[in-house]
């Protein structure tokens, strides 16, 4: 996607008021800063901030130092006045960093960067998901489901993968993205980039505004640790600074809200909030200060969970959703890949037949379903009873088997 840097101030839609308080910021952080060094930090054209830096000057809020010499560029440094000034600032708004898009500017990249085009073959999925054993059913039901870019409910049996499948559906769209550092909803600057979901490409274009960084698209997964005020803009007063909700970070992405049902406040809750985002796939939000605001909601939305459905939401909702894909046992075929891909994880060997040991004793006597963790989980406690004991590499036995089920299933 084409960005190029602006040229003016009116190019960038931002205000003066705003771009003096980010230079008197920079200056009070990191002390006195030739125009270059501002222009660094801002993104911005030196043609931009150099009048800004002027006009600083005149209201006598920034200083220039000069060392004598020629050939050493001049230094912009805080008066007395802008000293007093840059901690006004400081105590309200905390951010430090590039100048910020407008909120309009955001507006019109996500909508660019949509998913909306990018079309999910049955090659491409299965390119993505190649290091998972899954059946042709569920690559039938998954791609369609992903290309209609309706919220999707994956539930299952605890440990049939739901959680691993999920952590990769943003492999299936390669193409980089760009992100900006922050966004400003009139004054008030929002951080958007955050290095926990989004990853840096390692291919930056110099010709791109430099207020933009070109990621992977992300992938934002909350838990049982998910809050409601997580999905709102919320001020940090230790930093000073607003904190950007997991929907817009997750913009041009997917938001996988794991372990549905074990969240502290109700499923009925979550819906409730974001019944308008899925129907007009924008959100509402507000700041402090009590002005509204509206963003684009153009993710994957998927919810996983191991609880019934039927017991976690009502059937309205549940229409929504569009799509509900059941995981379930393995069948014998597959369930034998997921045993040969973890014996080789951990160098194990198995010279015994132990596969249908353990699928005709252990499974079958017991009742539990032939599911993904089991042989990853197992066969990783079999490999540490046998380094305990020495046996790192004989075959594995039975006997080791056998102990390491009973030391992982409860009965």
């Amino acid at each position: 996607m084409w960005l190029p840097k602006p040229k003016t101030l009116a190019d960038t839609g931002l205000s003066r008021e705003l771009l003096f308080k980010l230079i008197l910021r920079h200056i009070q952080e990191d002390g006195p800063q030739s125009l270059a060094s501002l222009t660094d930090k801002l993104c911005l054209r030196g043609s931009i901030v150099e009048p800004l830096a002027q006009e600083l000057k005149a209201l006598q809020l920034l200083e220039v130092l000069a060392t004598g010499r020629a050939e050493d560029a001049i230094r912009y440094a805080l008066t007395n006045m802008g000293q007093f000034e840059a901690q006004a600032l400081s105590a309200r708004d905390g951010y430090l960093g590039p100048a910020p898009i407008t909120l309009e500017e955001y507006r019109r990249l996500v909508t660019a960067q949509s998913l909306g085009e990018c079309s999910v073959t049955r090659e491409r999925l299965l390119v993505a998901l190649d290091d998972l054993v899954i059946s042709d059913e569920l690559v039938g039901t998954l791609g369609p489901a992903l290309n209609s870019r309706r919220p999707l409910l994956i539930y299952g049996h605890a440990g049939t993968g739901k959680t691993y499948l999920c952590r990769r559906l943003n492999h299936i769209f390669e193409e980089n993205i760009q992100v900006p550092y922050a966004i400003a909803v009139q004054n008030t600057i929002i951080p958007v980039f955050d290095p926990q979901y989004h990853w840096r490409s390692e291919v930056r274009d110099p010709d791109i505004d430099g207020r933009y960084i070109a990621c992977r698209r992300p992938l934002v997964m909350a838990g049982g640790e998910l809050r409601l005020d997580m999905l709102e803009v919320r001020f940090d007063r230790q930093s000073r600074q607003y904190g950007a909700p997991l929907q817009l970070k997750a913009n041009n992405g997917v938001l996988l809200i794991d372990d549905l049902g074990r969240q502290a406040f109700s499923a009925d809750e979550l819906f409730n909030r974001w019944i308008v985002p899925m129907e007009e796939r924008r959100d509402f939000l507000s700041l402090a200060n009590g002005l509204h605001f509206d963003i684009p909601f153009e993710q994957i939305l998927v919810f996983s969970t191991n609880l019934d459905p039927e017991t976690i939401a009502d059937e309205a909702f549940l229409r929504r959703l569009g799509y509900k894909i059941h995981l379930q046992a393995m069948p014998v075929e597959l369930y034998r890949k997921v045993w040969n891909i973890n014996l080789e994880k951990y160098h194990l060997i198995d010279a015994e037949q132990l596969f249908e040991f353990m699928v005709e004793e252990l499974h079958m006597k017991s009742g539990k379903p032939l599911i993904a963790c089991y042989p990853r989980d197992i066969l990783g406690i079999a490999r540490d009873i046998m380094h305990f004991n020495n046996q790192a590499n004989r075959p594995l036995t039975r006997g080791v088997l056998s102990q390491a089920w009973n030391m992982y299933c409860v009965h």
